[in-house]
């Protein structure tokens, strides 16, 4: 055999080029295990503070670098070592490429991509001059695999057979079992009716987004002390998710397999809503009407603090053997990978969502809808803003179309919107489903809200239509220029004003950077003040104002002196008179019920004075007509 080297400047170069390869890994890994929030800003990502993204990326630099050195050192002693070496330039060259296509960051990586690129092509180009010719890739392919045609041939020859074989197999078993109770897509059983598949038809949510079915269904039993007191009999109801007959989960969270059985939340989650003309009636659940009573942060909380618990690995396993059949192999899964894995998750998502402990409690029906997307999504510091809203109704989206909505009117595509408030609960460019993401969209377009239910009077109708034509129509009527716009200032409308300045000149920027199909958000603009939006089936849409601030619609005529201080949200009993839901009294079951107090910041019921010199006739009037929208 020829000897090793063959030109020795090369040789020395690459040495070299080792050596200046471990000091930049060194200096990027060494900030990044002990100031990795700072580093991230400047690469422009997100603030990882709880999770050690950064922290694991400089340990494997240094992993990379120890694995550097014996080339560096003794280059062309190992020529098969020094080649790995330039392989693995070759392999961060790929990742760096994937995470420029798949990530919002882009930028934060094309140095990276670059600067492994050239140790790539200059290590190679050095190591390939260097070495002698039976040293080099297509020789040493060559003769590797000659000899694993040869090892092959003796393990599966002699003694040795029976063993490889019985390797092979116990692999095999283990990689499809694997495969079959973690990564295996199974497909999902259509809905003919539109309205069902909104309900419970998956969008694509990312895996830290789904939970396990069957972790999910025995919760409550798992965490009895973490449930509203009152009401842990009633399981999910007392977070105020609707059951329909026939339906085992809730109107929205969709089942979804991959690999185990698991539930993720849908647009219906949000978008359901209920109504009853007195506490004796059964509820009419209403698709595409604002969730009053869904009280989405404290089931957020209850997951995290139910999984924070000591023992909640032992008490849901237990809890799924009482109720499930598993298989043994099923339940080595669920021991060892399933169960743990979904209390990492949950504990990680508790400690990304801490900010919402230091913001006034949000409240059935309510979410902030941006202060996620700011910091969980993009990684924003926490700015103290306050961005909690009322969930709005999304029916009748097609008049809607390109109207400037969301609250503050920040937005004037429907499918962007969609897709952002997807992102939100946690969709991925790689994980959504746009085909059945498609279905809901265009249902909501011709989707249209219900009508009044109750008797209507035709000569207060009549009188109250003139006063709308005369002091509401022209900003929230259908066809009218300012309708879907935001025409006022803020200091003129006077509501409060914390939700549109938690949307900031930073995150639309963001938003204008991500462009990862089919999630493309050009669409955003910041604004300084509130949409006007238009007003069908407001009926069905108390309480008023963005923050949900004003329980009815007679209290919105007030002056703002003059409407409740406090009052509780979460009764589905309609009030027919003043047009809202029956908020002066907590009720029976008062672990429902939300104080909500309008003192605490970003609960203002301020502003929007119009219609409150009426007089008390003419504001009856005008609420008899709009109950008709």
């Amino acid at each position: 055999m020829e000897t090793v080297i063959q030109h020795p400047l090369p040789i020395r170069w690459y040495r070299i080029l080792i050596g200046i390869g471990v000091v930049i890994n060194m200096t990027f890994a060494i900030p990044a295990l002990l100031f990795p929030n700072e580093l991230n800003t400047l690469l422009g990502l997100p603030l990882q503070a709880f999770y050690p993204w950064l922290e694991n990326t400089g340990m494997l630099l240094i992993g990379i670098s120890l694995f550097y050195l014996p080339s560096g050192f003794w280059a062309a002693r190992y020529p098969l070592y020094d080649w790995l070496c330039v392989l693995s330039r070759l392999i961060a060259v790929l990742f760096w490429l994937y995470l420029i296509n798949s990530s919002p960051y882009p930028d934060a990586f094309t140095p990276l991509l670059y600067s492994d690129l050239f140790m790539f092509v200059a290590l190679g180009l050095l190591l390939y001059l260097g070495v002698s010719p039976a040293y080099r890739p297509q020789a040493m392919l060559q003769r590797g695999l000659c000899a694993a045609l040869a090892g092959l041939r003796c393990l599966f020859s002699g003694r040795c057979r029976k063993y490889s074989i019985i390797t092979l197999l116990v692999v095999g078993f283990v990689g499809f079992e694997a495969w079959y109770n973690l990564l295996r897509v199974v497909p999902q059983p259509g809905f003919s009716s539109d309205e069902e598949h909104f309900k419970y038809a998956p969008i694509g949510l990312g895996m830290e987004a789904r939970i396990p079915l069957y972790i999910f269904s025995v919760l409550p039993k798992v965490c009895p002390q973490q449930m509203p007191t009152a009401s842990a009999a009633e399981g999910w109801k007392a977070f105020g998710f609707i059951f329909e007959p026939g339906h085992s989960l809730p109107v929205g969270l969709a089942q979804r397999q991959i690999g185990y059985p698991s539930v993720e939340p849908n647009c219906a989650l949000c978008h359901t809503g209920r109504y009853r003309q007195s506490s004796d009636e059964v509820a009419t659940a209403v698709p595409t009407a604002p969730a009053t009573f869904l009280n989405l942060e404290r089931f957020q909380w209850f997951l995290y603090d139910c999984a924070a618990s000591s023992d909640f690995v032992s008490n849901t396993l237990q809890q799924i053997n009482a109720q499930y059949d598993l298989g043994p192999i099923e339940s080595l899964f669920y021991r060892f990978l399933i169960v743990p894995m979904t209390r990492t998750s949950l504990i990680k998502q508790g400690k990304e969502y801490g900010w919402q402990k230091i913001r006034p409690e949000q409240g059935p029906g309510r979410t902030d809808t941006f202060n996620p997307t700011k910091m969980v999504i993009f990684g924003f510091p926490d700015d103290s803003t306050i961005g909690t809203v009322d969930l709005p109704q999304i029916w009748n989206q097609q008049p809607r179309e390109s109207m400037y909505l969301h609250w503050d009117g920040n937005n004037n595509d429907i499918r962007e919107r969609n897709y952002a408030a997807a992102m939100a609960v946690g969709a991925t460019p790689n994980s959504v489903l746009p085909d059945e993401f498609k279905r809901v969209t265009d249902w909501l377009l011709t989707h249209k809200p219900p009508s009044w239910p109750y008797a209507l009077d035709n000569e207060q109708q009549a009188r109250g239509q003139v006063i709308w034509q005369g002091q509401c129509a022209s900003c929230h009527e259908f066809g009218k220029v300012n309708t879907g716009q935001v025409t006022t200032s803020l200091s003129e409308l006077g509501t409060d004003p914390y939700r549109v300045n938690s949307f900031t000149v930073g995150l639309v920027q963001r938003f204008h950077q991500f462009k990862t199909p089919p999630f493309d958000f050009g669409a955003y603009r910041k604004t300084y003040s509130y949409s006007n939006t238009p007003t069908d089936g407001i009926w069905l849409r108390a309480p008023y104002l963005h923050n949900g601030s004003v329980p009815s619609l007679w209290d919105l005529l007030q002056k703002p002196e003059q409407r409740p201080v406090t009052f509780y949200r979460g009764n589905d009993v309609i009030d027919t008179r003043k047009v809202g839901y029956v908020s002066d009294q907590p009720g029976t079951d008062s672990d429902h019920y939300f104080l909500f107090d309008t003192r605490l910041p970003g609960n203002s019921n301020a502003g929007h004075l119009y219609g409150t010199d009426l007089s008390d006739s003419e504001k009856w009037d005008l609420i008899e007509y709009m109950k008709s929208l």
